[in-house]
């Protein structure tokens, strides 16, 4: 039983309130509220008001939170117990009970961001939530993505759950740091697995699954994103380290900076990537060599430290932009999975569908200046009993043009890719579309950076 001789009983409860505001070990929390009945009423008094205040200050208060203090509070402990558990368990393949609550609270985590008030900027002015600085912290100094060194097959992942998978890649957006003392120093999977995953075959590892090819491929994501983060952030492989450190923090990849959207909505106009691309020897080569083989070959294109830049413009309500057959023919942007049905359509009749999508077209330069055209399509909230809404398809074609600004149809590539909730990565694979011999083709990632300065030249005339 509390005390009730001890000083905390001669302070005000607005005193003691303040001052277990200063606490932030939640152990330390619990210790004061038992001291005596003072120092309990400061926590659990009041309607517990101050279970209201420390979420707030703690997490974003996303929708039908803001009603019973009560259930702020179990939330509040619940949350503190399965994220500090989180920390110190490695890992498998998302099965687990264990693993499925802490997952269960990092997708309330990411699902909650940025709703309620209470956000601010980082470092570099961007805008960032509570929710994201938990994500961080979990994702920098949890196991989350340190016990896969036992995948050393390609048949072996498939035993990991969409959902661990599903919150790997959101929390991916913290791990593309190349400072030493801040980076993550580990990889996600074995760099020869991520590099044979991303150059097997549409037919064997298909970007979408599922009846109307909706679902997202989560684990080739992941490869993806291992795959450009082995190439961007270790100096050892003399890739893209040296480029993507140079970079400005702006122009780096970067979380997603508001509350995560249903449905299909406009990205950011201003973007950079990169892809990467093995000569065709090569790439039979690889898809022939045994799963456990960990002969790795020599990415081209980002062996030279190529970042290009992408200006995307997306059409506004009403507005059309050209649409080739011959692209739609490739990339078969207007399958049925992503359309609705029109409401006056008879069930006997043939199914005519409209299209849902944004479309958008763009231009950047890689080597010689290049043009773009595609659409982005609403997805599902996913994975199924991890639901994070947000994902987006999109497709588009790469393409150049003649002196008489006519498509040169003999170098067109192709892109399918997922855009990552928020809006500011795109991973996917890219393919040679006039080729009908050999699938030739490989990853590519994109993300939002801030518009560049405009170089102004102040020289006289």
């Amino acid at each position: 039983m509390a005390s009730t001789t001890t000083a905390f009983n001669k302070l005000p409860i607005e005193l003691n309130k303040e001052i277990v505001g200063h606490l932030e070990c939640d152990k330390d929390i619990r210790t004061f509220q038992k001291i005596c009945r003072a120092t309990f009423y400061a926590i659990d008094g009041d309607q517990m008001s101050f279970w209201r205040k420390k979420f707030r200050e703690t997490y974003d208060l996303g929708p039908g939170r803001d009603v019973d203090n009560l259930m702020l509070k179990k939330l509040y402990q619940r949350r503190s117990v399965v994220l500090d558990r989180g920390r110190k368990i490695p890992f498998d393949n998302g099965e687990e009970k264990t693993e499925i609550k802490i997952l269960r609270a990092l997708r309330g985590l990411i699902n909650e961001s940025f709703q309620g008030g209470g956000h601010g900027y980082d470092e570099y002015g961007r805008p960032q939530c509570p929710n994201q600085k938990h994500l961080e912290s979990f994702a920098l100094s949890s196991k989350l993505f340190r016990n896969f060194k036992h995948l050393i097959s390609l048949g072996a992942k498939r035993n990991i759950q969409p959902a661990l998978s599903a919150v790997q890649l959101m929390c991916t957006h913290f791990l593309f740091e190349v400072d030493e003392e801040k980076r993550f120093k580990w990889d996600i999977f074995p760099f020869d697995i991520s590099q044979q995953t991303v150059y097997t075959e549409t037919s064997k590892e298909a970007l979408y699954t599922g009846p109307t090819k909706t679902q997202v491929n989560m684990l080739w994501m992941l490869h993806c994103v291992n795959f450009f983060r082995n190439h961007m952030i270790w100096e050892q492989t003399a890739t893209l380290y040296r480029t993507f450190r140079d970079l400005e923090p702006g122009q780096k990849p970067s979380p997603w900076q508001g509350a995560l959207q249903t449905g299909c909505y406009p990205l950011s106009k201003h973007w950079k990537g990169t892809y990467s691309f093995l000569e065709i020897d090569e790439l039979v080569q690889l898809r022939a060599s045994p799963a456990d083989d960990d002969f790795v070959f020599m990415d081209k294109n980002v062996d030279e430290g190529n970042i290009q830049s992408l200006t995307l413009d997306f059409a506004k309500p009403g507005e059309e932009f050209k649409w080739p057959r011959l692209f739609e023919q490739h990339l078969d942007s207007f399958r049925l999975g992503l359309q609705t049905r029109t409401r006056a359509q008879h069930r006997a009749q043939p199914m005519i569908a409209e299209s849902v999508g944004i479309q958008f077209s763009g231009q950047g330069d890689d080597n010689d200046h290049f043009y773009a055209r595609g659409w982005l399509n609403p997805l599902p909230p996913q994975p199924l009993g991890c639901e994070i809404p947000g994902w987006q398809r999109i497709t588009f074609m790469k393409y150049f043009l003649d002196s008489a600004n006519h498509i040169e149809t003999d170098a067109l590539w192709a892109y399918e890719g997922v855009v990552l909730p928020g809006g500011r990565i795109i991973l996917g694979r890219w393919w040679y579309a006039e080729d009908p011999t050999v699938e030739n083709s490989g990853p590519f990632i994109f993300w939002a950076v801030d518009p560049e300065p405009e170089v102004v030249d102040l020289t006289d005339d």
